[in-house]
C-alpha cells in the first residue's frame, strides 16, 4: 500500500467519533478543487460562465496543486470538470497522470452571470443601477439581466452530486470547477441555507474534501492550499519571468506589510518598496472594488461579515501566491480592525474566530509597518473617508490591535519623513532580521 506524509491530508480511515457519524462501511469521497488565478485578474470583469484562459500563475498554481494531490493523497478512481477552459487544463493534467477517465459536465460551471459578463462593475452599475441593487440585496435569489441566481447553480449542482453519489459510491474522486460550485455542495453537506454560502470562500487552486455515506457528510478540509508549505515548494512565477524558482527558508525575501488609515501614504510606499526589493505588492481589494463601481450602500452586519471574510480571502491568496516574498497594502490585523470599526462585534463567537484567525496570520509577517495617522491631508478621491476622525478610530483600534497581538512585528514611523527616509527606515528593518534584500 503506498504511503503518504504526514500533515493535514486525510489518512485513509475514520477515528472512532466519525465512525459514530458514518456507521456505513463506505463512504465517497470528493476532493473538490477550486482552478487556479485567471488572466486579467485585477481588471474587475464579470465573468461568471465565459471561457476566460488562466494566467501564467494560475496554471503554475494548478500545477503545485496537483502535485500536491499526488504526494498526499491516494488516486482518484475518475475525474470530474467543469467544461470551461480554466478548470480543463487541471483536470485533464491530473487524469493524465493518475490514468483514470476525465468526465466533462456543464452542471459544474460557475454561476451564469448573463448580460452582465464581460463588463465591468462600474458599466454595469452606470446602466442597471436598480438591478445592481438588488442582485446585493438578496445574492441568493436575484438574477443578474438574462443570468441565473445563486440558487439556480445550487440546483444544478445539486443535481451532478445526486448523480455522482449514486454512480461512484464509495469510490475516491476529483472535481475540477469554480468557487460557487464549492460553496453551494458545501451549503449541503454541512445543512447549511444556500444564502448563507458566502461564509465559504475556499481560496484559488485549493483543496476541499467531503466524505459522503448514507448517514450525512463529513468536511474535512475547505480551501486549503498544502502545497503553498515545504521546502520543496516552488514560489509562484513572477510576472514576465520564465522561471520557477525554488525558495528556501534561508534565502526568502521579506513579508512585509504596510499598515495605517486611509490617507497616511501606505500605497506610495508599498509599491516602491516592492520594487526596491524585487517582490509582488499585494494591492487593497477594497479600493480596487470602490473604483469599478461597488457601492455597499445599505449594508448590515451580515453583509459587512461577508464583504469583510471576501476581501481577506482575496487578500490572503495574494499574500500566498507571492510565495517568495511580498510587499502587502494592510495586514491581517488591519482587517481585524475593520470588523471592530464596522461594528460586526456584537457577533461574539463570529468575532472571535475572526479576530484570532487574523491574529494568527500575522506571525508570518517579518515586519509590519505602521504609518502614523494624520500625516498627510486626506484628499477627496471618491474613495476613502475625508473625515479624519473617522480615519482616526479606525487608526486608534488598529493601533490597539497591533499592540496586543503583535508588537514584536511592528515598526512604527513617524510624521515629517519622506519616501525615501521612510524607505530607507523599512530596509534597514528588514536587513536587523538578517532577510536577503537584492
Amino acid at each position: 500500500m503506498k504511503e503518504f506524509a504526514p500533515g493535514q491530508a486525510f489518512t485513509g480511515s475514520f477515528d472512532a467519533a466519525t465512525q459514530k457519524i458514518l456507521p456505513a462501511d463506505w463512504a465517497t469521497h470528493v476532493h473538490l478543487l477550486r482552478h487556479g488565478e485567471v488572466a486579467a485578474l485585477t481588471d474587475r470583469v464579470v465573468r461568471g460562465q465565459m471561457d476566460a484562459a488562466l494566467s501564467p500563475r494560475g496554471v503554475e498554481q494548478g500545477e503545485q496543486l496537483a502535485r500536491w494531490l499526488a504526494g498526499h493523497e491516494p488516486a482518484p478512481s475518475i475525474v470530474w470538470s467543469s467544461d470551461l477552459v480554466r478548470c480543463r487544463g487541471l483536470a485533464e493534467r491530473i487524469a493524465r497522470d493518475h490514468g483514470v477517465p476525465l468526465r466533462i459536465d456543464p452542471r459544474l460551471r460557475e454561476q451564469s452571470m448573463g448580460a452582465w459578463e464581460g463588463r465591468t462593475w462600474a458599466q454595469i452599475t452606470a446602466a442597471e443601477p436598480a438591478a445592481v441593487t438588488a442582485y446585493w440585496e438578496d445574492y441568493y435569489t436575484a438574477r443578474p439581466t438574462r443570468g441565473e441566481s445563486f440558487a439556480d447553480m445550487e440546483t444544478r449542482a445539486n443535481a451532478w452530486w445526486n448523480d455522482i453519489q449514486r454512480e461512484h459510491r464509495g469510490e475516491r474522486i476529483q472535481v475540477v470547477t469554480h468557487v460557487g460550485v464549492i460553496r453551494a455542495l458545501l451549503c449541503r453537506a454541512l445543512g447549511v441555507p444556500g444564502s448563507q454560502a458566502l461564509r465559504f470562500a475556499p481560496a484559488m487552486a485549493s483543496h476541499t474534501l467531503v466524505a459522503q455515506s448514507e448517514a450525512g457528510a463529513v468536511v474535512s478540509s475547505i480551501g486549503e492550499r498544502p502545497w503553498l508549505f515545504g521546502d520543496d515548494a516552488p514560489s509562484v512565477r513572477p510576472p514576465g519571468s520564465g522561471v520557477v524558482s525554488v525558495v528556501s527558508a534561508g534565502s526568502a525575501r521579506p513579508r512585509i506589510a504596510i499598515s495605517g488609515s486611509a490617507g497616511t501614504g501606505k500605497t506610495t510606499l508599498g509599491k516602491r518598496l516592492a520594487s526596491d526589493l524585487g517582490v509582488p505588492f499585494v494591492e487593497e481589494g477594497m479600493r480596487r472594488r470602490i473604483e469599478a463601481g461597488f457601492r455597499p450602500h445599505g449594508y448590515g452586519a451580515r453583509e459587512w461579515a461577508a464583504l469583510m471574510r471576501d476581501l481577506w480571502e482575496e487578500h490572503r491568496a495574494g499574500e500566498d501566491a507571492a510565495a517568495g516574498g511580498f510587499v502587502a497594502d494592510r495586514s491581517s490585523l488591519d482587517f481585524a480592525a475593520f470588523w471592530l470599526h464596522y461594528g460586526l462585534h456584537e457577533d461574539v463567537e463570529a468575532t472571535e474566530r475572526f479576530v484570532e484567525e487574523m491574529r494568527a496570520h500575522a506571525a508570518r509577517y517579518d515586519r509590519i509597518v505602521l504609518l502614523p495617522w494624520g500625516a498627510l491631508p486626506l484628499v477627496d478621491d471618491g474613495v476613502r473617508s475625508t473625515n479624519r476622525w473617522t480615519q482616526l478610530r479606525y487608526h486608534s483600534i488598529l493601533e490597539g490591535l497591533l499592540d496586543r497581538m503583535a508588537p514584536e512585528r511592528v515598526l512604527r514611523l513617524s510624521g515629517g519623513q519622506s519616501v525615501l527616509e521612510r524607505l530607507a527606515l523599512v530596509r534597514g528593518a528588514a536587513s536587523d532580521l538578517s532577510i536577503r534584500t537584492t
